[in-house]
């Protein structure tokens, strides 16, 4: 491991806590005068980095920089391959490159800032440098395509335990896969199917998932419906590996087993934003109103409506609260 690569490592490890020159210095074997370059390098790069006379570095707590070090230290354990970029056009396109060249089992894609993220249905997804996280989680998967829904859900309802774990907000899933913070959206989450066409079969998933954490200015288009976390208590390094953890152990876990996609679903079904709404949805140019009961196995929305059931498999709902 390069030397920046081996401090940013160990200042990670112990972010808010002073690590001595000395100690830097022994563990990388080099000179304390290559550590202050080092350390130099790195606050030059925008890392926040603290000098204490007679103690050495510190990674400021509210230091946002995003590493592959930094990731890998909570990934509790997964093996992936991490690529960490300071702009990209997108990760999920990065993603699918990945997934198509089928050399890794697991990657994350993260990148500080994405010129052309996009979510669902071709939409651009807003990423501002440094407020928020925007990665692409890249799983090979090897599973019937039918089951690609489940992977959806495990990714909405991992996000939505990483952010309950670190901040006091109540994050819910509007279908098929937003998370919302009380009556605004604070995570989008895009995942796309690489499939073999002989076998029929879902080889990769890729899972983008765009989050605002600290963004405060948004465009008009979305300033009244976007909201960041906020009070979130973790570094962005951390946010991303624990989401990716998270992810992958559910894909490990819950989904090889019926069982397993059935407490899954449940849980998606707790922390549904939309379960018992009046809601509303556009199809042909013309809009229908109904109440959303319930959620099947394949992911699909149960609506009743005036005239009977009415079974969503895709599309854009909205919430009416002031219809009954």
């Amino acid at each position: 491991m390069k030397l920046k690569a081996k401090i940013r490592e160990t200042l990670e490890k112990n972010r808010g806590e002073a690590v001595s020159g000395e100690f830097l210095a022994r563990e990388a074997g080099v000179t304390r005068a290559a550590v202050w370059k080092a350390v130099k390098s790195l606050e030059e790069s925008g890392y926040k980095i603290i000098s204490k006379k007679n103690k050495g570095y510190m990674l400021d707590i509210s230091s946002t920089e995003i590493s592959k070090e930094g990731i890998n230290l909570y990934l509790k354990g997964q093996e992936a391959s991490v690529y960490v970029f300071d702009e990209i056009d997108s990760t999920q396109n990065f993603g699918k490159k990945l997934a198509v060249e089928g050399k890794t089992e697991r990657a994350v894609v993260t990148a500080d800032t994405q010129t052309e993220g996009r979510g669902r249905y071709g939409k651009s997804f807003y990423s501002p440098k440094s407020t928020g996280i925007y990665v692409s989680l890249v799983i090979r998967a090897d599973r019937e395509v039918k089951e690609f829904v489940s992977v959806t859900f495990a990714t909405a309802v991992a996000v939505a335990r990483v952010i309950e774990r670190h901040s006091s907000a109540v994050p819910k899933i509007k279908w098929v896969n937003d998370i919302w913070i009380g009556e605004k959206k604070a995570a989008g989450i895009l995942t796309e199917a690489v499939s073999d066409f002989e076998s029929g079969r879902l080889s990769y998933a890729v899972i983008g998932i765009g989050m605002n954490v600290d963004t405060e200015d948004y465009p008009d288009e979305i300033k009244d419906i976007a909201c960041s976390l906020g009070d979130i208590d973790i570094s962005r390094n951390q946010l991303i590996g624990e989401i990716a953890s998270e992810v992958f152990n559910i894909s490990d876990v819950l989904l090889n087993s019926e069982e397993g996609k059935k407490k899954l679903l449940e849980e998606y079904k707790r922390r549904s934003l939309v379960l018992g709404k009046n809601i509303y949805w556009m199809r042909g140019g013309k809009k229908y109103l109904g109440k959303a009961v319930d959620i099947n196995e394949e992911g699909n929305l149960i609506v009743e409506t005036a005239e009977g059931i009415e079974i969503l498999n895709s599309g854009e709902i909205s919430i009416r609260p002031d219809i009954s």
